[in-house]
């Protein structure tokens, strides 16, 4: 009998057809009842909040009440001018003038930008000597009151190395000061005792100079402010947040007097401002105050950047609302269902844990299981949303998947992913503003600044992950104002 035998070319196709059919169906089993269970990446060491410099001026309006000049020169100029002149006059011979005028309180008004004053003055004056008329010469010795006004008018300035320089202007207007002469009629000294109160009073110049600029040491006050300014301050302790000021250079605007209650001016000190989240204080550079440039403006405003902490547990509210139950489609077999995600914060990176169940058709199980992929996070300033972006997968994740459920490694799964990771900051930005205030308060501040600090404004600058967290970066924009009260004499 004749042995029957199957062609080469039949065998070799039945050959290909069951290796096709094994890796089918190795392929399906291995999606069949797979749970996918990666080992959670280990914690990455919590770095710090690297000192990231920025340059902020704080802008200090100054105010010299016009009260605390007006006391000086009444402490300073003195009460009573009197004085002996002898032969002061070609009216007589052998003469003596002697005088005591004496001055009420002084006060002060403001015009043309300068400091204005006047003060009463009165006294009295005795003239001693001959008169010479044609044949004889007749004693005369007679005693005559004195009224008129002191006036003038001071000007401040300030050099570059913070030394005041007023220019004081007096003068004297006598409006009586007439010696009666028996027989003769009356001989006016009005012009002689101002000439003498004039003299006078220049030669008491330098020393009320002197007194004024002693009352009103700027440099002193700024000096001690700008000591003060070298921060290092903790304004948080959970997490430990410090801030560190060193201030840099100073400006000053030139002296105005137009309200005519103050001398107004400003200081504007750049400072460098370091936001450190870390638990030592941050070493601090000491430098002494500089010399000024003077400048047209100062206004009441300050930047700061400030670290407002994100809750992680209020993104992952959002987060399970938004996608728990979930389907997401990989390709028209595949269906991913997010059963939960959530986030958390390693090192510098955000890490996505996604508990999901997934399924390839009616005739082979799903799997399950956990994926772990990293991610960036970002600020997306247009939409004022916060977004985790460039995820990837967790290396034991990934060759996890390699080996059971390659399927799931698909671009398209890890966009539909990304895409559900985004979040809304309106209500987030409300809170940072009044983390923002509050750890604004916490800075202190020199005794001679009035600490109404007030955020109005905030904007993100960044957002970063640091210390397994992550932080809001914002540029704080507000006002405070300042008075130093030079002038005042203890």
């Amino acid at each position: 009998m004749k042995k029957f035998t199957i062609p080469r070319i039949i065998k070799f196709s039945i050959l290909i057809i069951l290796v096709l059919i094994m890796i089918i169906f190795s392929s399906r089993a291995a999606f069949k009842g797979i749970d996918i269970q990666p080992k959670l990446p280990e914690l990455i060491s919590a770095n710090t909040l690297q000192p990231e410099r920025s340059e902020s001026i704080l802008n200090l309006p100054v105010k010299i009440p016009l009260a605390n000049i007006e006391k000086a020169l009444n402490l300073n100029i003195p009460q009573t001018f009197v004085g002996t002149e002898s032969d002061p006059t070609d009216l007589l011979s052998n003469d003596n003038l002697t005088y005591e005028i004496n001055r009420k309180y002084l006060s002060i008004g403001t015009k043309n930008n300068l400091i204005t004053f006047s003060v009463p003055i009165s006294g009295t004056a005795r003239i001693k000597g001959k008169i010479n008329l044609r044949f004889t010469k007749i004693p005369v010795s007679a005693r005559t009151n004195i009224v008129g006004t002191i006036f003038g008018d001071l000007s401040l300035g300030i050099d570059n190395e913070w030394n005041i320089q007023p220019n004081l202007n007096v003068s004297t207007n006598l409006t009586k000061a007439d010696v009666p002469i028996k027989n003769v009629g009356t001989i006016s000294i009005r012009s002689l005792l101002k000439k003498q109160v004039d003299k006078a009073i220049n030669k008491e110049k330098p020393k009320l100079i002197a007194e004024l600029v002693k009352n009103l040491n700027l440099k002193a006050e700024v000096t001690k402010q700008w000591n003060n300014l070298h921060l290092s301050e903790q304004i948080n302790k959970d997490p430990s947040i410090w801030i560190k000021t060193e201030p840099q250079n100073v400006s000053f605007k030139e002296f105005d007097l137009s309200d005519g209650e103050n001398v107004q001016s400003g200081i504007a000190i750049e400072m460098f401002v370091d936001t450190c989240i870390c638990k030592e204080a941050p070493v601090i550079n000491f430098k002494q105050l500089p010399n000024l440039t003077i400048q047209e403006q100062i206004i009441d405003k300050f930047l700061i950047n400030l670290p407002v902490q994100v809750s992680l547990d209020e993104l992952n509210k959002t987060l399970q609302s938004k996608v728990r139950g979930k389907s997401l489609s990989v390709d028209e077999n595949l269906k991913f269902i997010v059963n939960e995600i959530n986030l958390s914060a390693l090192g510098e990176k955000i890490l996505v844990k996604v508990d999901f169940k997934a399924d390839k058709g009616n005739f082979i199980q799903g799997a399950k299981g956990i994926l772990y992929l990293w991610g960036n996070i970002f600020y997306d300033q247009e939409s004022n949303n916060l977004k985790v972006v460039e995820l990837d997968y967790d290396v034991d994740t990934k060759n996890a998947l390699l080996s059971s459920a390659d399927s799931l490694l698909k671009p398209i799964l890890l966009q539909q992913i990304e895409e559900r990771l985004s979040f809304p900051l309106d209500q987030e930005l409300i809170r940072a503003k009044d983390e923002a205030n509050k750890y604004i308060q916490q800075i202190k501040l020199p005794p001679e600044i009035d600490a109404n600090i007030e955020v109005k404004t905030i904007e993100v600058e960044k957002v970063v992950v640091t210390n397994n967290d992550i932080y809001l970066v914002l540029v704080a924009d507000g006002n405070m104002s300042a008075l130093l009260n030079l002038g005042s004499k203890e």
